[in-house]
């Protein structure tokens, strides 16, 4: 079974409501139609008054069971307005403030997850990374535990063309700039999180740079070999390494002639 099937799997096991707030998007709907005909979440799909009526034809047409919400004009609303306030009133958002930051869907989206509305909330086909994560850093906040926000891409090399055939996570690929010792110490742990909670599998994890095992000395290297040993002080039992240039850390071949020592 692929990474992507055991997790479609894993998902039917435990059904979840999730919100789509960009379904002026063709592709989002789309990907609501084909989550609901897979039965891997519970699809809501909010859309602009002017693209109701089609999107909704393209529901009906696939016969696909998908809620549509109009983004702004609900009878929510008045709830997540006074919730909003609530939230972000001591911050000088006034009452019309807030009904017109509630006109962004991703802010009412994720209003409506912090009202228990949803379980979750997928974006960013529309809005970029930076509108995203801001939105949901205001309206949902951190993780308890979590100092650094950080994101990852999940990787699975296609069967037979690579020595690796399990799934990997690439961090950080969208957030920090230039990440902090602290930073990046923050980021290698949550991505063994990541990969235990996502893939079931014990993580193994590679600090890249552009040196492999102290080939190189720069400033940014003293930050990656000082992040790798604060992350084996703060997780003693993570099987962790570095520095690495990605084909070491790739290849078992590559690494053991390169870095024989780890």
């Amino acid at each position: 079974m692929n990474v992507i099937d055991a997790i479609f799997d894993a998902a039917r096991s435990r059904p979840c409501h999730v919100i789509l707030p960009e379904g002026d998007d063709p592709r989002v709907v789309n990907a609501a139609i084909e989550a609901a005909r897979l039965a891997i979440a519970r699809v809501s799909v909010m859309v602009s008054g002017g693209a109701a009526g089609e999107v909704a034809d393209k529901i009906a047409d696939a016969a696909a069971d998908v809620e549509l919400v109009i983004a702004g004009d609900n009878e929510r609303m008045d709830e997540l307005v006074g919730e909003y306030l609530s939230l972000r009133g001591k911050r000088g958002v006034s009452l019309e403030n807030a009904r017109e930051q509630l006109r962004d869907p991703l802010t009412e989206g994720a209003m409506r997850v912090r009202l228990g509305l949803a379980d979750g909330m997928v974006a960013g086909s529309v809005a970029t990374t930076a509108h995203t994560v801001r939105t949901a850093l205001q309206v949902l906040g951190k993780a308890e535990g979590v100092a650094t926000v950080s994101s990852f891409f999940l990787m699975a090399p296609p069967a037979g063309h690579h020595s690796v055939a399990s799934p990997m996570i690439f961090a950080d690929c969208g957030l920090l700039i230039e990440p902090s010792v602290a930073q990046l110490a923050d980021i290698a742990i949550a991505s063994a999180r990541s990969c235990r909670l996502l893939l079931g599998e014990t993580p193994r994890v590679a600090m890249l740079s552009f040196s492999t095992a102290g080939s190189a000395q720069h400033p940014s290297l003293d930050r990656m070999r000082a992040a790798l040993a604060l992350v084996r002080e703060r997780e003693p039992e993570l099987e962790i390494d570095g520095e690495f240039q990605f084909d070491s850390a790739f290849d078992d071949q590559i690494r053991q002639r390169k870095a024989p020592d780890s």
